[in-house]
């Protein structure tokens, strides 16, 4: 479709980067016909005259950015009085100023942003040492603004930040401010330029060049010694390959000329409807390529809250925490002692000054020189003094120290802020607080913390077969309680969905009175015409059957039902405990804001012998003991005591293999699933 691709690393720097190629730079990949060089700058004006010099040699040329290219519903009108990204384009390239050497006014121009809207915000996040008022630097210091925190391709992209966000990790929102405002020069240089989908809508134009947003983590990235380089060389071969549907199918169905023109899109993310798809053609579907797609299709969507810091264990933190105090707040004495100058001590004995210093009750005055003074553990450092000797290696004779030997300058003692500095991140977005995250957030200043609301995971059974726990006729619901206790261990909010039979009017009633995030089903997924889920599925939200190269497992079956992702798992108690844990469990954490997480396991001795074909993955109940795995007595997926018994799975891949007693085989526990 094009015949030049070029793909843009930016950044926000403000001042000449080095000039040894690093990281967090900028980076520009140029893939003229399939042939590929990569660039690295140092400022954005040599960046932007490279990109300038390509497009005047004439080429079809797609031309992408890694910055948003618009914002949030209402921010465009409230600023420009237009619902129009690019009317903020034009207003940001007659603000931004941006010299040769990066400097740049940007925390400026936002301040200015900030006064266009009520309330306080809605951008956020500036350096400590910027006296910026109308700039707040927590985005929890914001209220009554008006404008959501993300777009609409946001809720469908993994990890993707706010650009209301300008400062602190993770941070984007700066480099849109300034890309935003360069593109808009740009575009009037070069008048073929034309921006998608803000000015094309979800189409894909017959001519000219075409200036899109990217998002280099969709991709993984080529093999290079700096990761940003790899991503813009992955983005652009991905392009290159990227089928027309990218350009005309934008996730959302209602309002897409408003979206289209006011919030812009990132340039492959695909429908939700599609998201659950596999590669064409694939049959069974390997470990890995269930997972990969599962990470690329279940993007963060849990809103947030403040609350309390000492009630936010296991909660994950929604933005960045930053230490608004230094730990320790002063220089403090690590032991018991006497603290002294160290260049003032003359041979002999050391006079004792009155008082002391102990936690809590600094002392007062300054130590004179070549005095000593009473200090006590985690008391303040005394003015006049830098060192501390320990209280066992002083005599006292009468008003006089003598030291058996004399510290090194500065010992025994802990500086200002050798924790956590004032300003400085502590915790990273995305933390499941764990009781020592706690702890460090309260040393680093806070009281209270923004984190993820729970997610609503609803778990319905289906079939006329099951029946409540308790019952001896049937076959005894054993699913939904187990689920619902694995999605509590997980952090998540269970719903309790109930159990349907096999009747598509109450399936329907039980789904479309579902308030959650994302539903867990077990039974009735399979791609038969008689399974009910899968037929309501098809008929409602699309359907995709994955057949997983897995042991204990069947068909996987994903799917939205009103918008909410529906998880379809065996009805088989291990084969649904093992698919919720490997495959759920990853993706729902994803959702929730606390990132994707797959356990690494342990490479152990095999205490048991077993043949193994190859073809598909399988994962057996196990436990360690006398520093070996163990499997339960028998494979059959029906025996639900071996999920009592076990204590987590051996994994084996889908090699075939020769297993033996002394074999490493990797064993995952389960407190690596959340589950202990």
């Amino acid at each position: 479709m094009f015949d030049l691709i070029l793909i843009a690393d930016w950044s926000a720097s403000s001042k000449r980067d080095p000039k040894t190629p690093k990281a967090d730079a900028i980076w520009v990949c140029a893939d003229l016909h399939g042939d590929q060089t990569v660039e690295y700058f140092r400022t954005r004006q040599a960046a932007l005259a490279f990109i300038n010099g390509w497009l005047n040699r004439g080429y079809r040329t797609l031309l992408g950015f890694d910055f948003a290219m618009g914002w949030p519903a209402g921010f465009a009108e409230t600023l420009t009085g237009e619902p129009r990204a690019l009317a903020v384009w034009d207003w940001l390239a007659t603000r931004i100023t941006d010299t040769d050497d990066n400097r740049n006014n940007r925390f400026h121009v936002a301040e200015e942003i900030n006064r266009a809207f009520p309330g306080i915000g809605p951008l956020w996040g500036r350096p400590a040492t910027h006296g910026h008022p109308d700039l707040p630097d927590r985005g929890r210091a914001r209220k009554g603004h008006g404008v959501p925190d993300h777009r609409t391709v946001e809720g469908y992209t993994p990890s993707a930040q706010s650009a209301l966000k300008l400062f602190t990790t993770g941070s984007v929102g700066s480099q849109a401010l300034m890309g935003c405002a360069a593109l808009s020069t740009m575009r009037r240089r070069h008048p073929d330029l034309r921006v998608w989908p803000q000015e094309t809508g979800f189409v894909l134009p017959t001519s000219g060049n075409l200036l899109v947003e990217v998002y280099p983590s969709l991709f993984d990235p080529a093999p290079h010694e700096v990761k940003d380089a790899g991503q813009v060389i992955a983005t652009a071969r991905a392009l290159r390959a990227a089928p027309a549907a990218w350009f005309t199918a934008p996730g959302v169905e209602a309002g897409a000329d408003r979206v289209a023109r006011e919030e812009g899109w990132i340039l492959g993310v695909l429908p939700p409807s599609s998201c659950f798809a596999l590669p064409p053609g694939t049959d069974w579907t390997s470990v890995d390529t269930a997972l990969e797609t599962l990470r690329a299709a279940c993007p963060a969507i849990a809103g947030s809250e403040t609350v309390p810091v000492g009630a936010a264990a296991g909660r994950v933190l929604a933005e960045d925490v930053i230490a608004t105090r230094s730990n320790p707040p002063a220089a403090n004495a690590a032991v018991d002692g006497w603290a002294f100058a160290h260049a003032t001590l003359r041979p002999g004995p050391i006079p004792i000054a009155p008082g002391r210093s102990a936690a809590g009750q600094p002392f007062s005055g300054a130590v004179p020189p070549g005095h000593a003074l009473r200090i006590l553990t985690g008391a303040e450092i005394p003015a006049g003094t830098d060192t501390v000797a320990l209280q066992e290696d002083a005599l006292i004779e009468g008003d006089a120290l003598r030291l058996k030997a004399i510290p090194k300058p500065g010992a025994n003692t802990r500086r200002a802020g050798e924790d956590v500095r004032v300003g400085t991140p502590a915790l990273a977005a995305g933390t499941v607080l764990r009781p020592t995250d706690i702890a460090f957030a309260i040393a680093a200043g806070h009281g209270q913390v923004t984190v993820r609301t729970r997610l609503r995971v609803g778990v319905l059974s289906t079939g006329d077969e099951i029946t409540a726990p308790g019952s001896h006729h049937g076959i005894p619901d054993v699913n939904r309680p187990m689920l619902l206790a694995m999605l509590s261990a997980w952090g998540m909010q269970p719903v309790d969905l109930g159990h349907s039979p096999d009747d598509g009017e109450a399936l329907t009633a039980k789904l479309d009175s579902a308030d959650t995030d994302a539903i867990l089903t077990s039974g009735g997924a399979s791609a038969g015409d008689e399974d009910h889920l899968s037929r309501l599925l098809r008929q409602r939200g699309g359907v995709h059957h994955w057949r997983i190269a897995i042991k204990p497992g069947r068909p996987l079956a994903l799917g939205h039902w009103n918008g909410t992702p529906l998880f379809g798992l065996p009805g088989n108690p291990v084969a649904a405990f093992t698919c919720a844990a490997l495959f759920a469990r990853p993706a729902l954490l994803q959702m929730s804001g606390a990132g994707w997480r797959v356990p690494l396991g342990l490479t152990v001795p095999a205490a048991f012998s077993k043949r193994k074909k190859a073809g598909r993955s399988e994962v057996l109940r196990a436990r360690m003991r006398d520093g070996q795995a163990e499997i339960f007595r028998s494979e059959g997926s029906g025996l639900v005591s071996g999920l009592s018994w076990a204590e987590g799975f051996v994994m084996l891949d889908d090699n075939a293999a020769q297993i033996d007693p002394g074999t490493p085989v990797r064993y995952i526990p389960f407190s690596e699933l959340g589950l202990s």
